[in-house]
């Protein structure tokens, strides 16, 4: 139970970082459409707009903060968001990886069939690290 919640933390955190980069989404698309309910939950956690969460905007477990807040410093930063959706990638992949191959293959996937096909970019049937990390949105500088 306490690793579900440590995953499901870093999974929110996936979902509250990975498009606040300084991206204007297009709301004609489907990625824009999630990008901008993505920014949305960000922006209303941030109640004081200072671009860090601190522990009294943070509405969820304690203990979620507390593994997310790397420094401790008693907020939490873009760095340590995107930070946390790395490992959360990263585990999700190992947990998935039945052949330890660092790939994931139609047969070890265990999301949506569109989902894989989506990721699968070079479209050898598998998932590697690199396809991953390409859908990730880049900040902008």
């Amino acid at each position: 139970m306490k690793q579900f919640s440590i995953i499901a933390a870093f999974l929110f955190a996936l979902f509250l970082v990975s498009s606040t980069f300084g991206q204007t989404p297009d709301p004609q698309t489907t990625r824009g459409r999630r990008l901008q309910r993505r920014d949305g939950a960000m922006k209303r956690m941030d109640t004081n707009n200072d671009g860090k969460i601190s522990r009294a905007e943070w509405n969820r477990k304690a203990e979620a903060f507390d593994k997310l807040d790397s420094d401790n410093d008693g907020f939490l930063t873009r760095e340590e968001l995107t930070a946390a959706v790395g490992r959360a990638r990263r585990r999700g992949i190992q947990q998935m990886d039945a052949n330890s191959d660092s790939k994931i293959s139609r047969e070890e996937w265990k999301g949506k069939p569109k989902r894989f096909d989506r990721l699968d970019t070079d479209k050898d049937g598998m998932i590697s690290p690199e396809e991953l990390d390409a859908r990730r949105p880049r900040p902008k500088k």
